[in-house]
């Protein structure tokens, strides 16, 4: 059984979910902000990103040069720096732009810790959580649009959508919180799901939320009250 098929058997309200995302009949709560072509990122390596996860969610991280600086403004940020490392280092994507070049929306990549024009430079939306957003989703209508798909729910909605959620998302995709100013604040990776529990992983300034036993329903629970949204990044369509 592949483990499309595995998601659809957990339960009777996780199949009725996952029947109506199977068909394309829309979200119950969540908008979806774009689809791209079926053969977008078709190269992401789910299996190899997650291993990459396992060994370098923890402390101290993937500590090979050039990697091991986020930023420390608006534009950086150790959340993002460590799932783009898991989209390129793990699942093996390529850069994205021109080196040199730092607009959201065209380039994503990490040659060295400064943003441009620096001879090492980096991307804003390599480590900056809200560049990331621009480059791979949308804020305001308007981004790079390079992941297959982007959905958007308000943190209350996220909570009692979950099993539609959770019949969505596949391993190696990407979850991003938005406060209530439409900032984008937070960025992390899921790396594993069974028996309706799907585990999300990240790095932290602050040290207390490093790792993987982060459980993606207790993480939206702890933000339903504030205003704001979660966004979903479909890396690429296919679980495999």
């Amino acid at each position: 059984m592949n483990k499309f098929s595995k998601k659809l058997t957990t339960a009777l309200g996780v199949a009725v979910a996952a029947f109506t995302f199977i068909n394309g009949t829309g979200y119950a709560a969540g908008s979806i902000e774009f689809t791209n072509s079926d053969t977008i990122n078709s190269s992401y390596n789910r299996t190899n990103a997650v291993s990459f996860i396992k060994s370098y969610a923890a402390k101290p991280g993937y500590t090979t040069s050039p990697f091991t600086s986020y930023g420390g403004n608006s534009d950086g940020g150790d959340c993002t720096n460590f799932v783009s490392e898991v989209l390129h280092l793990g699942g093996g994507l390529g850069f994205h732009g021109t080196k040199g070049n730092n607009s959201n929306t065209v380039d994503w990549y990490y040659y060295g810790p400064h943003v441009p024009p620096s001879t090492q430079p980096r991307t804003s939306s390599w480590t900056g959580a809200h560049q990331f957003r621009e480059h791979w989703g949308v804020v305001n209508g308007g981004g790079g649009k390079k992941a297959y798909q982007m959905i958007k729910y308000t943190n209350k909605d996220a909570v009692s959508s979950y099993n539609e959620i959770y019949s969505s998302l596949w391993n190696g995709d990407i979850i991003q919180y938005v406060d209530a100013t439409g900032h984008t604040v937070h960025s992390q990776v899921v790396w594993n799901f069974a028996n309706q529990t799907m585990n999300v992983a990240q790095h932290s300034t602050n040290d207390r939320y490093w790792g993987l036993d982060m459980g993606l329903r207790t993480e939206l629970e702890n933000r339903q009250d504030q205003g704001g949204h979660v966004v979903l990044l479909k890396i690429k369509k296919s679980g495999s």
